[in-house]
């Protein structure tokens, strides 16, 4: 069956109309303008055969051949004349009965009309031997004989009347018309569902997608643009799959993040209810973790939501010269919790500022990542180092922890969003999987290079590089 307004229907119906639209163009080329264009067909024929035999002549070339040859066809006659219209050539019986045959007022008078100039011509439409059929006579002037006698080339050719073939067309035609239409309504029918098939087959596919089924693939077919159009979407439908994954993991990771702390504001909120009663140092104490686990939560949310800036690029970039090494250091000292209570040491190398021009809060965003992503692997050293190195022209900002590393498969992960590693060490740590992310996204944004280098058990260096202030 098929369905109005499909691609198979309207395929056949464009085969359709390209067949009846040939079958018109047959009819006016067998109907209307055949006539016309084997009239034009002959004229053009004399006129090119006047002026071929013309030419041999003015160049003393033989015309006999040329004459024999093209005289073969019995609607044309061609001979040589002189002023009287009396046949020079071909001058036998054939040439005499053919002289017999001509009016000679008319052919006198046409060859006084023509200029006494080698090569001019005339082509002259008569009726000489019948109403039903029309004549045609080229002569050409082409010069004069040794005895001073002028000499003229005439070509008389009829034109049969077609009515008895165009009769007959007329009356095949109807035939011609039902036979080429059923063959090819039936031959673009089959053409249309194979050319649309393919089309067909992607939509079927595409339904599996939309119904979330990310293992349904798009066929090729052969046809180039399908092909492409294939490929597309078997990479849309990848793409799909690990956005889907990364959902599933974004609220597997976020619901356990934000459950913790809201259990342990919970939990103490309780105990300053029910135990510390008058007890204001513990009380105190309650409340200081109450208030770092709101705080943790409130980092989280506003991580997510740069995200969704950054990539909106609701955030434009407000570039002012900055150092690098002045935000490291305001950094280390918010940080100072980890000096105290986790012993790591933060160690600043370098003697250089590392002047820079970029965003200054969005920059320090990228640096408190990449230093809140090296406290959560630190190694046993309990060391985190902060290198600023410059050149003529850049500044190179590195972060080094001698933690575990990283593994080769997972260097190009862990700029995805929401990617985690649950092994990490220090809790505090952020992890929702945005860190990385967002670093990614404020260096690219700035046009800066970035990178990582680790090695298992040895640790990793993440660094990016800007261009240096002058």
């Amino acid at each position: 069956m098929v369905r109005l307004g499909s691609i198979l229907n309207r395929i056949w119906k464009y085969f359709a109309f390209y067949i009846i639209l040939i079958l018109l163009i047959i009819w006016l080329m067998q109907n209307v303008f055949l006539t016309a264009f084997y009239k034009n067909m002959k004229i053009a024929d004399i006129e090119e055969t006047g002026r071929q035999i013309t030419t041999e002549y003015l160049h003393d070339q033989p015309i006999e051949k040329t004459i024999r040859s093209k005289s073969i066809d019995n609607s044309t006659r061609i001979q040589v004349v002189d002023g009287d219209g009396n046949v020079i050539y071909p001058n036998d019986w054939m040439g005499i009965f053919y002289s017999t045959s001509y009016n000679r007022e008319i052919i006198s008078s046409i060859l006084t009309d023509i200029p006494k100039v080698e090569g001019s011509n005339k082509l002259l439409e008569l009726k000489i031997l019948d109403d039903d059929f029309q004549s045609y006579i080229y002569t050409s002037y082409l010069g004069s004989d040794d005895y001073g006698s002028d000499l003229y080339l005439m070509i008389v050719s009829t034109v049969e009347p077609i009515d008895s073939t165009v009769q007959i067309m007329k009356r095949q035609f109807p035939y011609i018309i039902g036979i080429v239409l059923a063959i090819g309504m039936i031959v673009s029918y089959f053409i249309a569902k194979k050319l649309s098939k393919p089309v067909l087959d992607l939509n079927e596919s595409a339904k599996e997608l939309a119904h979330g089924n990310y293992d349904t693939s798009f066929p090729s077919s052969g046809v180039y643009e399908i092909d492409q159009l294939s490929q597309t979407l078997n990479y849309a439908t990848k793409e799909l799959s690990k956005m889907e994954e990364m959902r599933v993991s974004i609220v597997a990771n976020v619901s356990h993040d934000l459950k913790t702390p809201l259990t342990v504001i919970k939990s103490y909120s309780e105990m300053i209810k029910d135990i510390t009663g008058e007890d204001k140092e513990m009380r105190d104490a309650n409340l200081d973790i109450i208030i770092s686990e709101a705080d943790r939560l409130t980092e989280m949310v506003n991580s997510i939501l740069d995200v969704s800036k950054l990539e909106m690029q609701m955030d434009e970039l407000n570039k002012k010269e900055m150092s690098l090494r002045e935000k490291t250091e305001e950094i280390i000292n918010k940080l100072d919790v980890f000096r105290t209570k986790h012993k790591i040491d933060f160690i600043i190398e370098g003697e250089s500022e590392g002047w820079i021009c970029a965003d200054p809060q969005m920059m320090t965003q990228v640096l408190y990542n990449f230093t809140s992503n090296a406290i959560s692997f630190v190694g046993p050293d309990k060391k985190i180092i902060f290198k600023i190195e410059e050149d003529e022209d850049n500044v190179t900002y590195s972060v080094i922890d001698h933690g575990r590393g990283i593994n080769k498969e997972d260097k190009d992960k862990i700029w995805e969003r929401y990617y985690t590693d649950r092994k990490n060490h220090i809790r505090n740590a952020v992890g929702t999987g945005l860190g990385l992310h967002i670093v990614r996204v404020i260096l690219s944004k700035h046009a800066f290079k970035y990178g990582v280098e680790s090695e298992i058990g040895k640790g990793s260096r993440f660094y990016f590089v800007a261009s240096k202030l002058k």
